[in-house]
This record gives C-alpha cells, structure tokens and sequence, in this order.
C-alpha cells in the first residue's frame, strides 16, 4: 500500500513530513516507512493520511498503471 503517491501529494499540500505528523498525529518514522513502501498502513491510518492530504486512499495509495489506468 505505501507510495509515492503520498510523498507527491504531501509535497504539492506543501507539508513537511514533520507537519504531516503533526496535523495526522501518526509519528514522522511510521509516515517516512510507509512513504517508502515499508510499511503498509491500516484502513483506518491510510484514511487519516488520506484526509490529511484531501485526498481519496486510491489517490494515495493505490498504484495505477499510467497507460492504461489499470490497478497494478
């Protein structure tokens, strides 16, 4: 479940993971983990995220395939 999708959409709100933390109250490690694809968030904390980011979870976490916008 962890993407780059949520890096991009973090940086275009313009919030630094430290501000995300904060604003989701998830700690800076777990955020940076699940940035990288390490960890895999709960429904619940991947709707937290989401939120955060006023974003979809398919925003965020599910990855498409950008030719022919399927689900990988």
């Amino acid at each position: 479940m962890g993407s780059s999708n949520m890096k991009d959409s973090r940086i275009k709100k313009g919030l630094s993971m430290k501000e995300l933390s904060f604003k989701t109250r998830i700690s800076e490690r777990y955020l940076y983990f699940i940035e990288k694809g390490e960890k895999t968030p709960s429904l619940k904390t991947a709707q937290i995220i989401a939120n955060a980011l006023d974003a979809s979870i398919e925003d965020i976490f599910l990855h498409r395939n950008r030719t022919n916008d399927s689900i990988d």
